[in-house]
């Protein structure tokens, strides 16, 4: 009796587990499908138990997304800074006197489209070198840096030589310095002709504007070369070979492969945050709640050279770049794929409406009508980016949002 209970018990038990298994395919079958037919910009109650499932059962390696960053795509964006950081030391030797004008001006604008495609990587002991390269980026939410009477100031230098103007620089914060204050020396002319296109008349030999370009220059390029240094594969222990090894026990920047993928992560997050928050909806006056009828000019990233737009397009390609994988090898899109076809396939179409949209404003016509539409159409493809790695994405991996850094308050 005993055994035959025994028997019947072991048939129930067996049906059991076999109406359990089939009804927890039917669960998974269930989440995957709702998951994947979510609305866009919805974190669903299902892509959160999903995700749980994931961790449960699925683990992503990141090896071979860091394999490709740190060999095959950030080493040659920092190589080509370089070479527009010597190009730019070379070209404001002596403005308007060995240098054209002209030349000095290219040189600028060359670098800056560098130091864009370079801005998510602001890893150790880079970082505190980046702030003071590029002021804006830890600014924006109160100012875009130099603010009038920073520029003020600079407009007042009275000394002759490069020497008195690396004395007055010092007395400056360094907000007041980096790539924007040498654009402002380079694309305006001082004091109440200030947003105006200089020429060599406003480079007199006393007191000497080209003598503070030279300071300011030779300033930032000190913290530049700090930068690519990091980076120069012929380096010792160069940040992209700790990258592509990250958690071999040979960085303390990349202690392991997650924490080097949550860095990447991070800074696209930020390089996000940044463009739709102080690049375009803070300048565009539609922070706040603002239409945009009535931009802040003032507010823009490179407002003196006009180049605040191509900016974003630099932005842009190197987060499509760390996204795709950039044709060499592995990217982002190979993790989010892995979690979820359905939220790869949106952000690689929200990246092609970005580059439509960047790509339809007109740099001349720069804030306000008729490049309005455009910029308008612009924020709403990066708030729906942010939303899917920042949420949709957060629910499936059962992680935390990531900080976007400094931002604006409007969406």
């Amino acid at each position: 009796m005993r055994r035959s209970q025994s028997i019947l018990s072991g048939n129930f038990k067996g049906r059991f587990r076999n109406k359990l298994s089939l009804s927890f395919v039917s669960i998974l079958l269930f989440l995957s499908f709702s998951s994947s037919c979510s609305h866009k910009n919805s974190a669903s109650a299902a892509a959160g138990t999903n995700g749980y499932l994931y961790q449960m059962f699925n683990s992503f390696d990141p090896r071979s997304i860091l394999q490709n960053l740190g060999t095959n795509t950030i080493p040659p964006l920092f190589a080509n800074l370089e070479l527009s950081r010597a190009a730019l030391v070379d070209a404001t030797d002596d403005v308007c006197g060995g240098d054209s004008l002209s030349s000095a001006q290219a040189a600028w604008t060359n670098h800056m489209s560098d130091l864009k495609k370079v801005e998510p990587f602001r890893f150790g002991a880079s970082l505190a070198h980046f702030s003071r390269m590029d002021p804006f980026l830890i600014n924006y939410l109160v100012e875009s840096p130099p603010n009038s009477d920073e520029l003020d100031f600079l407009d007042s230098f009275g000394g002759v030589d490069v020497s008195d103007a690396q004395l007055y620089i010092n007395q400056i914060k360094n907000k007041s310095k980096g790539i924007s204050a040498i654009e402002y020396l380079l694309f305006s002319r001082p004091g109440v002709n200030r947003g105006t296109s200089p020429s060599c008349s406003d480079f007199p030999g006393s007191p000497n504007r080209a003598a503070l370009v030279r300071a300011l220059v030779l300033d930032y390029s000190g913290h530049a070369k700090s930068v690519t240094d990091l980076w120069d594969i012929s380096g010792t222990n160069p940040y992209g070979a700790q990258l592509a090894n990250a958690g071999s026990g040979n960085s303390a920047v990349f202690p392991s492969s997650g924490s080097a993928l949550d860095a990447i992560l991070s800074g696209t997050v930020q390089l996000l945050t940044t463009m739709k928050d102080g690049k375009l909806e803070m300048p565009g006056g539609f922070s706040g709640g603002g239409n945009g009828s009535s931009p802040k000019t003032y507010r823009a990233e490179s407002r003196f050279s006009g180049n605040s737009f191509q900016n974003l397009i630099d932005n842009l390609s190197t987060f499509k770049a760390i996204y795709t994988g950039n044709g060499t090898g592995v990217g982002l899109s190979d993790y989010v794929k892995f979690y979820s076809p359905a939220l790869d396939s949106e952000i690689l179409m929200e990246i092609a409406e970005l580059e439509t949209h960047l790509a339809a404003i007109v740099p001349a016509s720069a804030w306000g009508s008729p490049n309005t539409s455009a910029i308008k159409a612009s924020i709403s493809d990066l708030s729906a980016l942010l939303t899917i790695l920042n949420t949709e994405l957060a629910a499936l991996t059962g992680s935390g949002p990531v900080s976007g850094g400094p931002g604006g308050d409007g969406d």
